[in-house]
C-alpha cells in the first residue's frame, strides 16, 4: 500500500504543477517540449500507482521509467537553481563602495 500512496501522491502533485507551467502557454510563455516528457512520466506514475496494487513488480519498472522521464525536466533545473545560488559571483558583478571620507595627506 505505501507504494501507491507514493507513487499516486508524487504524480498528482508533478501532474498538477506541469499542467500549470503548461497552461502559461495559452498566455504567450514560451513552449519547453521537456514539459510534455515529463507530463508523460507523471501519468505513467499515475499507471504505476494503480498497478502497484496487484503486481508491484511490474510497477516498479513502470515507476522507474516515469521518473527518469520526469527527470529530464526536473533535473537540469535543480543543476541550475544550485550554480546559481551556491556560485561564485562573476568579478564584473562585485560592487565596490567607494569611501567617503576625505583623504588624509
Amino acid at each position: 500500500m505505501l507504494p501507491f500512496i507514493l507513487y499516486f501522491i508524487t504524480a498528482v502533485l508533478t501532474g498538477f504543477h506541469l499542467y500549470a507551467l503548461l497552461s502559461f502557454t495559452l498566455y504567450g510563455a514560451p513552449f519547453n517540449l521537456l514539459e510534455l516528457v515529463a507530463m508523460f512520466g507523471s501519468f505513467c506514475l499515475l499507471i504505476a500507482a494503480y498497478v502497484s496494487l496487484f503486481k508491484p513488480d511490474a510497477a516498479g519498472r513502470l515507476a522507474l521509467i516515469a521518473c527518469l522521464a520526469m527527470w529530464c525536466f526536473y533535473g537540469p533545473a535543480i543543476a541550475k537553481i544550485v550554480r546559481t545560488r551556491l556560485g561564485k559571483p562573476a568579478a564584473v558583478s562585485e560592487f565596490c563602495r567607494p569611501s567617503l571620507a576625505p583623504k588624509s595627506a
